[in-house]
């Protein structure tokens, strides 16, 4: 019965081996079966042209960018990823299985000729000091949830940008349209300046004067027609749309959205702005850093457990039987500079989570106040152009035209009246821009939607 033994502690050795060592094939095989899956999905995404609509609204290019943005996408990638950081922090080392042919004679290699020869098979387990892993794993916890309100900054990041690049492409536009629309005006007066100089009634100043603000309108739609192509480029680039897309008109600018109050911004600025709560999660996970590295520095244990099979031979006091033992280690660190500077890492790297809350803190307080100081001016701006500036030039045009017909103003006055008129236009849409442009980088600092 005594081979029986050896054979059988022979093959429970071998079984554990092979499970251990093919374990990882299949579950790597399993892995490699769902890979093809990912990568087609991801490749899916990224082929996928999606249908622009005819007219290019603010609502639609905010739901192309929470869908595939890449900034906002590597973001929430990082944070899935300190998610599964958290588990493996608060588990025990893998046990260790040890396999030893103990005590054989170097004369003729053999079992049979000592009752000390034999197969012995070990486990060992290492114990840290209490609460080291529950510290460790909360101290993931944080780093979790900091990069989770990250993503959530992200967001509001890239909506502010997709919307700063689609207001500049709408202003570009519109810029487009009213520079055209007075070069087809400027051409009429121009023709009129010709007429009357031909009929004597007029003066070749005036045809030169004419045809060198069209020359300028000309040069000026050459720039105009530049800064559409790059206000597009930069709004492709963030929706992650093909280069080669044409964006088509974006839709109105005009906003009704008042002016929120400042101060409410500032007093709920630690609460609501997702980056200020993840630089504070960063500075509790800092502080859980330093009781780890002193919970490292304790001693912790190995447990081992021991079973040795035999062959009974002549003169074996026990007949063959297989031994059990069993202990433990203790690891001494008694290398106390070494922990301790261990522990002073951690506390330096606390001060700088500190430091750099505060620094967010004042960031994030100085630029809410610059973005609501321009959305006043831009509120204020738009509605003085709108309703005062804009009107007024359109009137005082009307009147030098008029006027000029029948030659009671001169056509210096009348290209005047129509160089404000182009000016206050384009202040106007300046301004609604501007007005957007602020509201989202308002929106970016506070971290709420306040529309």
């Amino acid at each position: 019965m005594k081979p029986m033994i050896c054979t059988g502690g022979a093959t429970a050795l071998a079984l554990v081996l092979l499970f251990c060592t093919t374990a990882p094939a299949v579950a790597n095989e399993a892995d490699q079966k769902k890979a093809p899956e990912t990568t087609t999905a991801f490749a899916d995404i990224q082929d996928s042209v999606p249908n622009i609509p005819p007219i290019l609204t603010l609502e639609w290019c905010l739901e192309r960018a929470r869908e595939a943005n890449p900034a906002l996408a590597e973001a929430t990638a990082l944070a899935l990823a300190a998610e599964h950081r958290i588990r493996p922090a608060g588990a025990l080392d893998d046990p260790r299985l040890a396999y030893d042919v103990s005590n054989i004679p170097t004369g003729d290699f053999d079992f049979d000729s000592t009752p000390l020869s034999g197969h012995q098979l070990g486990l060992r387990q290492k114990l840290p000091f209490p609460g080291l892993l529950s510290s460790r794993r909360t101290a993931a916890r944080r780093g979790y949830e900091s990069s989770d309100l990250l993503v959530e900054d992200r967001r509001l990041l890239t909506e502010g940008a997709v919307e700063s690049a689609w207001a500049e492409l709408a202003f570009a536009q519109q810029a487009l349209d009213i520079t055209d629309r007075n070069i087809d005006l400027l051409r009429q007066l121009a023709a009129t300046a010709e007429s009357r100089y031909r009929v004597g009634s007029g003066i070749q100043q005036d045809v030169l004067r004419a045809h060198v603000e069209l020359t300028a309108l000309l040069q000026e739609r050459l720039r105009r027609e530049e800064s559409i192509e790059r206000t597009s480029s930069r709004l492709i680039e963030l929706l992650d749309l093909p280069a080669e897309t044409d964006l088509p008109r974006t839709a109105d600018l005009n906003s009704a959205e008042t002016v929120p109050p400042l101060p409410t911004l500032l007093a709920s600025l630690g609460e609501k702005n997702a980056r200020l709560r993840s630089a504070e999660k960063r500075v509790e996970e800092a502080r859980l850093r330093i009781r780890v590295a002193e919970l490292e520095g304790l001693p912790d244990v190995d447990l081992g457990i021991g079973y040795r099979v035999r062959k009974s031979v002549p003169g074996d006091p026990v007949d063959g039987d297989n031994f059990l033992s069993a202990g433990f280690t203790v690891r001494l660190p008694l290398n106390r500079a070494k922990w301790r500077s261990k522990v002073a890492e951690q506390e330096s790297l606390l001060r700088r989570a500190q430091a750099q809350l505060r620094g967010i803190r004042a960031q994030l307080g100085s630029q809410t106040r610059s973005a609501h100081a321009e959305l006043v001016r831009a509120s204020s701006e738009e509605a003085l152009l709108e309703t005062g500036l804009v009107p007024q030039a359109r009137q005082s045009l009307a009147a030098s035209r008029s006027g000029y017909k029948v030659g009671r103003v001169d056509f210096l006055s009348l290209l005047d009246s129509q160089v404000r008129l182009i000016g206050a236009e384009l202040q106007l849409v300046r301004a609604r821009a501007d007005k957007r442009r602020a509201f989202a980088a308002l929106e970016t600092a506070s971290g709420e939607t306040l529309r």
